[in-house]
């Protein structure tokens, strides 16, 4: 197993020159499986992972969607593999109305084409938040609620004794153990964690619907966690404020990095 990360900002992109070191796309991060790829979101950084997986004569595998806030959909309308006919993927989430929702986003007057021009075979499918179940290659996938406004989803990934868990979006509740979260994520290989704000500006952001670094510092002791990646980096923080998180991470263990576009992972 490998881990890509395609894009690791949250709420919008942010390009430009104060934003190349950590990146600047919004929620894309890929598992792969020498022929197969496990992804996760369909933020910015999905263009740029669907021209890696053409490239790679990649054309099957499999979108897990935490939610349908845009930006972690916005990639979908620029992914190349959905135009092509060989290629062969499903968009899975925690909801009945998936093409639907997505019709709706990829569409006029805000969009000039529309998802019935895909040309990929697509399978759009819904499961009960909360369920397990396999993908190709006995991965086993189990899921559960998290605190954000019109809800999300967090995944457990595990494989031949590896396990990935990826928990955006996500809002924390101070001074209380997420004791749900904390078994779901527990000995796992890699976090990823919704890291968008810290904790001394919290308080100004309750109901936004998203953590802070420290909280996955904290779950992540909780629950044995090998490493804790910062996910989902706050539009507003450029280079030098990422670079001070990391900084100041590394104070407080050598299992936490900050997840960088680019990064690749090995497990």
């Amino acid at each position: 197993m490998e881990v890509v990360f395609w894009g690791v900002r949250g709420s919008i992109p942010t390009p430009g020159k104060d934003f190349s070191v950590y990146g600047g796309n919004t929620s894309c991060v890929e598992i792969k499986f020498s022929d197969y790829s496990l992804i996760f979101d369909m933020g910015s950084g999905l263009k740029n992972l669907g021209d890696s997986l053409i490239e790679r004569k990649v054309n099957n595998f499999d979108i897990l969607i935490s939610h349908f806030h845009y930006d972690h959909t916005c990639g979908l309308p620029f992914f190349k593999p959905a135009f092509l006919k060989e290629s062969s993927f499903s968009l899975r989430g925690g909801r009945k109305d998936i093409l639907e929702i997505l019709d709706s986003q990829i569409s006029s007057p805000s969009f000039p084409i529309t998802i019935h021009e895909f040309k990929a075979n697509i399978k759009y499918e819904n499961f009960k938040v909360g369920d397990n179940f396999f993908l190709k290659k006995n991965i086993k996938i189990s899921t559960l609620a998290l605190n954000h406004p019109d809800g999300a989803v967090g995944y457990r990934v595990e494989h031949e004794g590896k396990v990935v868990c990826y928990i955006t979006d996500h809002e924390h509740k101070e001074n209380t153990k997420n004791t749900d979260l904390i078994k779901f994520i527990e000995n796992s290989d890699l976090l990823i964690y919704d890291s968008t704000y810290k904790d001394d500006e919290f308080s100004n952001y309750v109901g936004w619907g998203h953590s802070t670094w420290q909280e996955g510092v904290r779950i992540s002791n909780y629950s044995n966690v090998k490493k804790y990646f910062i996910f989902h980096h706050n539009p507003d923080n450029k280079d030098e404020d990422m670079k001070k998180i990391e900084n100041e991470s590394k104070l407080l263990g050598s299992n936490i990095v900050v997840a960088k576009e680019g990064m690749c992972v090995k497990i």
